[in-house]
């Protein structure tokens, strides 16, 4: 299998964007995992719309047809596999218009598990989708039919975890 690099998708990839946001993905990956993401994905089809690959730590996420960045994960390397210490979402409304970060984490994860990972996975579907177009949003955001999950955004008692979480995590690693 080919891993994805900078220059394995034919169109031009754009530079990172200006206007972003930190995204605050948070995740350990197993050795085995981490070789997965590390190879990357390079897309085959027209409905394949996402070219993610793996350069110096990060992982970044391009839309395939317009080659605008609109993730980045960097990963710290460690005995366990890789750990996610930082990451942003893009936050130019000409190249991506949505804003919930909650739902942006949910989106990384779910393109991590479905496509490098190769698990099972819910697309998690916005709050503000309609119901009478199930699907739509899907097969705009990844090409593919999965079940789907409403996405609810996290609670304040959600928000102060995943606080406390990087707290810790920071201490640990001497940050």
């Amino acid at each position: 299998m080919t891993s994805a690099a900078k220059d394995s998708w034919k169109s031009k990839i754009k530079p990172h964007p200006v206007k972003r946001a930190p995204l605050g993905f948070e995740a350990l990956y197993a050795e085995l995992e981490a070789d997965r993401i590390r190879s990357g994905l390079i897309p085959k089809a027209m409905e394949d719309k996402w070219f993610i690959f793996f350069k110096d730590g990060w992982l970044y996420f391009h839309r395939s047809w317009t080659g605008h960045c609109i993730y980045a994960v960097r990963f710290d390397e460690s005995a366990s596999g890789l750990l996610a210490v930082d990451s942003w979402v893009n936050r130019d409304s000409d190249q991506y218009k949505v804003t919930d970060v909650s739902y942006d984490r949910k989106m990384v994860c779910f393109l991590i598990d479905a496509f490098l990972l190769h698990k099972p996975a819910e697309f998690p579907k916005p709050t503000d989708q309609p119901e009478a177009l199930p699907g739509v949003f899907q097969h705009s955001m990844v090409g593919r039919a999965y079940p789907e999950t409403k996405h609810r955004p996290e609670s304040k008692i959600g928000l102060l975890f995943r606080r406390l979480t990087r707290v810790f995590k920071k201490k640990k690693h001497g940050a």
